[in-house]
């Protein structure tokens, strides 16, 4: 069972079924970093060992880049584009021979904000709350489980973004899930992506620690990373976010908020559950409205 540490704890959940690593054809994989041009590689699937060190046994299959499309791969739809078209309330099988995906929420209902700048789709049983702030035009909702379980935030007109990599701060990262989305953006630049949903796992010194959320930058080179946002900026909400954390590093024992990993296998299998299929299809259904 994966282990959760930090001041405030994730339970990733969500509708898009993912048996394995998202892998795009290397035709759609674009390798994309905080500072240039990479290839997000596979990394070991070992658990890490005391100082960083891995296992050399290749993880299950080649990791996706962030810009990776999760739609359609050569020789046809991939697993999450099957497992979406299945609908709210079901399992599916990526393949004959795949693991059958745990089934998401029965029943669902929709949020808009009071000004209605923004909706999204939601487990019915799931509450939302809006937090108050000092900027009247910044939006803050926090989401619940049925437990009363802090799930995702949403957040526009973000500020106070910062930080940079220092030298051999940078540690394995690889990209488990991503997934395009129709919502704004005006990045640009050379990390620039288009945006999409994405489940990103960094390697710490003894567990390897994962994080979801909407981007539109790369966050690795070379399949290294050291400072990692879960944002996308647009014209109308600024820089905003709808994930567990807004950011996370590459700290040795993974940064507040994020849910931990013995094995790349275990972060696969999550993918699978019915908390983590809740939480996907939650941020994939997410619309900026006007």
């Amino acid at each position: 069972m994966p282990s959760r540490r930090g001041v405030r704890q994730f339970f990733p959940a969500n509708h898009a079924p993912i048996t394995a690593i998202r892998v795009a054809t290397a035709a759609l994989a674009v390798a994309l970093s905080l500072t240039g041009c990479g290839v997000s590689i596979g990394v070991p699937s070992q658990a890490p060992q005391a100082g960083g060190a891995t296992q050399s046994a290749p993880a299950p299959s080649a990791s996706a880049s962030d810009a990776s499309a999760g739609g359609a791969s050569a020789g046809g739809a991939s697993a999450s584009t099957a497992a979406n078209s299945a609908g709210p309330g079901s399992s599916a099988t990526p393949s004959a021979a795949g693991p059958t995906m745990e089934p998401t929420a029965a029943v669902w209902k929709t949020y808009t904000d009071p000004g209605k700048n923004i909706s999204f789709e939601l487990p019915q049983d799931w509450t939302t709350q809006l937090v108050p702030g000092a900027n009247p035009a910044a939006l803050h909702v926090d989401v619940r489980d049925q437990a009363g379980t802090l799930t995702a935030t949403l957040q526009t007109h973000i500020t106070g973004l910062g930080g940079a990599c220092q030298p051999g701060a940078m540690r394995p990262y690889t990209v488990l899930s991503s997934i395009p989305l129709a919502i704004p953006s005006t990045s640009t630049g050379t990390t620039a992506v288009d945006p999409r949903f994405v489940y990103r796992l960094i390697q710490g010194a003894t567990h390897f620690y994962a994080s979801y959320g909407i981007t539109d930058r790369a966050g690795g080179q070379d399949g290294r990373a050291c400072l990692v946002y879960n944002t996308v900026t647009s014209d109308k909400l600024g820089i905003y976010m709808f994930g567990d954390v807004l950011q996370f590093t590459s700290a040795p024992d993974g940064s507040p908020g994020l849910q931990a990993f013995t094995t790349i296998t275990e972060a696969q299998a999550h993918m699978r559950s019915t908390s983590y299929r809740n939480v996907e299809r939650m941020v994939t259904s997410l619309k900026v409205l006007g």
